[in-house]
């Protein structure tokens, strides 16, 4: 039952199909609803809150055991919360903060419950679907951009990336049965024309960083300690300084693919955006003015943006970086909070990566790096009922599960 497939899967070979437990299938429905919330909206967000709760009440004693493993995970959505205190909209603030709070619970109970594999497994078959569904029944915006079953592209090209990382790590892992093999090529080949397909020139910049990663880390694999970290060492330099580049001349190349294809002029103006988050930031740097409190209506800076940048909607905007968003938002405490997420899952999966491989490890190693080098020009997490900031935050837990039995197992070796 649930404590079995608890403690199996991070050093062993998967085993062939799928063994279907009330756990599996209630992943299936939170994960599923997730990557189809664009298009069911609130009947996707009423199930994934349905099936996380019957996730948590079928065990309910190791819940209130995972609240305690993992307590240090809900200090931000905790912190968003607390922004209550002197948020300009302390009602949003609240409303979005608890919403973020559950979402992390329900993500936390799952990479806890299920396996790494079943994990990746039933993640890859909601990503297919979606990938599938987006070239059938998709639609296109106003200006002839393809959304598949999307509201925005940076969304759709988010999860087609999530679909191509999924498949990749599937499609690599020689241990995996052939049938999954099979499947993770036809996702690579599904997803990848449509990551392309979405124009979002943040996600192509992160998946190729992504990428390069991903061969490097199989490539060292057989080397010896030494001499791996210093070929990751060189590479993660080189990467920082290609990524700080691509920054510094994001608005240049923008402009070269804005000439070329014609689309989209609002990807333009990235610094720009930049200066006003930083002279908001400047008014409370530590605190910032709110969970979620900035990109409200009347708010006279944030309409002077969206006038200034022709979003008549008045939504589904941005600062089109993370961490300058997350400081005007929750200050600079927010952003070390948030960090203190994103850095561990890092380093956490290229461990895992490194000492233990397999597919799951390498895709919670991707998704990971896909978060925090898409920061740098987009806001891709924290968000509650989302299925990117689900697969952080479970690749986080599969992460510190995995540093605890490769530290088991090295205690037992020298026992």
């Amino acid at each position: 039952m649930a404590t079995a497939v608890q403690n199996k899967g991070f050093g062993t070979a998967s085993t062939p199909g799928i063994n279907i437990c009330p756990n599996t299938v209630l992943s299936v429905l939170i994960l599923a609803s997730l990557v189809f919330v664009s298009l069911f909206g609130r009947n996707s967000v009423l199930i994934f809150l349905g099936a996380g709760l019957i996730l948590h009440l079928r065990r309910p004693e190791l819940a209130l055991e995972e609240i305690r493993h993992f307590w240090w995970l809900y200090l931000l959505p905790f912190w968003c919360m607390a922004s209550v205190l002197w948020s300009d909209h302390p009602d949003l603030s609240l409303r979005h903060g608890l919403q973020l709070a559950i979402t992390f619970m329900i993500a936390i109970t799952v990479a806890n419950r299920l396996s790494p594999i079943i994990f990746l497994r039933v993640l890859f078959a909601a990503l297919m679907l979606a990938g599938v569904a987006s070239l059938l029944f998709g639609n296109t915006r106003e200006d002839g951009i393809w959304l598949g079953i999307f509201h925005s592209k940076n969304y759709y090209a988010f999860t087609m990336v999530a679909l191509v990382l999924a498949s990749l790590a599937l499609l690599i892992d020689r241990r995996e049965a052939l049938l999954w093999r099979l499947g993770g090529a036809t996702g690579t080949l599904l997803g990848l024309p449509q990551i392309v397909k979405a124009e979002s020139i943040g996600a192509v910049i992160a998946v190729v960083f992504v990428l390069s990663a991903a061969v490097v880390i199989l490539a060292t694999q057989a080397f010896a300690p030494a001499r791996r970290l210093k070929v990751l060492g060189i590479f993660t330099v080189l990467a920082l300084l290609a990524v700080l580049t691509s920054i510094y001349f994001m608005d240049t190349v923008l402009a070269i693919v804005i000439e070329i294809t014609g689309k989209d002029p609002s990807l333009t103006g990235r610094t720009d955006l930049w200066m006003y988050a930083v002279n908001e930031i400047s008014r409370s740097p530590m605190l910032g003015t709110g969970y979620r409190a900035f990109w409200v209506e009347g708010n006279p800076l944030a309409e002077q943006i969206w006038a200034e940048f022709y979003i008549a909607s008045k939504s589904g905007f941005n600062f089109h970086n993370m961490f300058l968003s997350n400081a005007v938002d929750i200050g600079l405490i927010g952003v070390a909070i948030s960090l203190s997420l994103m850095i561990p899952a890092f380093v956490l999966c290229i461990i895992w990566s490194l000492k233990v491989g397999g597919a799951p490890a390498l895709f919670c190693f991707m998704a990971a790096t896909f978060v925090i080098v898409l920061s740098m020009v987009e806001v891709p997490v924290f968000f509650e009922f989302d299925a990117l900031t689900v697969i952080l935050v479970g690749s986080l837990v599969y992460g510190l599960r995995a540093a605890r039995e490769i530290s088991q197992t090295a205690d037992a070796q020298t026992a």
